[in-house]
């Protein structure tokens, strides 16, 4: 009776922390108001400080040197950001290069292990507008992908290889004060569900 019961507990906290990742794409970069990549809606107050992480979920590989990534803000005027790497970085990404209003082109200075939620990054967004705000991820530019279409992520041994983001092209991957019409990649998904909800 103790071996079933200690078997049914593991096997919730295993369907539990299943769901905590709202796209389950495999290498797959998002933008999330938690660590847990579960959380891409939230409010801001004006001159709030709002943390928010670049996350890669279900990474098909063991550890990672940095990632390439572009991202447009929609509604900024005032908003700054800044960023921070969870182990010595070189980021070679210009701001309002290409078509996006930031450019994250980073370098790790040792190769990071990976998790199947893995911090690649920590922005502080300093909230100065007064309105939503959008977050619409997509390539780097430039991008080391040939076609351009994609976000990358460098693996350990300085190879690159494409990556997915968690919106659809043009459409927001996490929105502050919006209406959250963030929804994931599969529309059916219990994640896109779950986002209308929060």
């Amino acid at each position: 009776m103790k071996k079933t019961l200690l078997l049914l507990s593991i096997s919730l906290m295993v369907a539990t922390s299943a769901f905590a990742i709202l796209d389950d794409a495999e290498n797959n970069i998002g933008l999330y108001f938690d660590t847990e990549a579960d959380v891409v809606c939230t409010t801001a107050n004006f001159i709030d400080h709002v943390p928010a992480y670049f996350i890669l979920t279900n990474p098909t590989m063991t550890s990672t040197r940095g990632f390439e990534l572009g991202m447009n803000v929609v509604g900024r005027t005032n908003t700054s950001i800044t960023v921070t790497y969870p182990v010595n970085a070189t980021d070679v990404g210009a701001a309002g290069t290409g078509g996006n209003d930031f450019n994250y082109i980073a370098g790790y200075a040792n190769p990071m292990l990976t998790n199947p939620v893995t911090i690649l990054a920590t922005l502080d967004i300093f909230y100065l507008d007064q309105v939503p705000l959008d977050f619409i991820l997509g390539p780097a530019a430039p991008s080391s992908d040939p076609n351009g279409e994609n976000v990358m992520i460098m693996l350990e041994d300085f190879s690159l290889v494409p990556g997915a983001t968690s919106n659809e092209p043009g459409l927001p991957a996490a929105q502050i004060n919006g209406n959250c019409i963030v929804v994931d990649n599969e529309d059916a998904s219990f994640g896109a569900v779950k986002a209308l909800f929060r």
